[in-house]
């Protein structure tokens, strides 16, 4: 029996999944998996609350849609406490430290990402990210793998 895939999602992987943009359907894809016991997907806390922002600003930009859907900021968080593995735990944080003075200009968010996937990974594999196809923040992070949604 093959062992589950493991995956960190970072925000704007998640986001998608509020959307019609490309790789949306392989980021709902891939959460139906985990919600099946056929991989295991997690998500920090620090992801939720850039993404609760980032829907915020762009409702207030737009009148409150985002995507093709009037979503409240608030169930962004709810759901993915209702249908993902969200975890924030000792070894992450200090990775996270670690992480943030190893990078002190990469985004927080990313850097929570990346931390997870660290604290998620053992000796022999690698937990990766999931990230957007034209994201430059983890070009340079050697301590995580990440993947593209075009990748899954």
């Amino acid at each position: 029996m093959s062992a589950l895939q493991k995956l960190v999602l970072d925000t704007g992987p998640f986001l998608l999944t509020f959307t019609d943009e490309g790789g949306s359907e392989k980021i709902r894809s891939l959460i139906k998996r985990h919600e099946n016991g056929e991989a295991e997907v997690s998500i920090h806390p620090n992801n939720l609350a850039e993404g609760y922002r980032v829907i915020s600003v762009i409702q207030a930009s737009r009148g409150s849609k985002f995507g093709n859907q009037n979503v409240d900021p608030s169930y962004l968080v709810r759901s993915a406490y209702a249908s993902l593995s969200v975890i924030q735990n000792e070894i992450t944080t200090i990775n996270l430290g670690k992480l943030k003075m190893k990078y002190p200009n990469k985004p927080w968010g990313d850097l929570s990402s990346a931390a997870l996937a660290l604290s998620l990974s053992t000796e022999g594999t690698r937990v990766p990210v999931v990230i957007l196809q034209h994201e430059r923040h983890f070009s340079d992070i050697s301590e995580v793998k990440a993947i593209r949604i075009s990748e899954l």
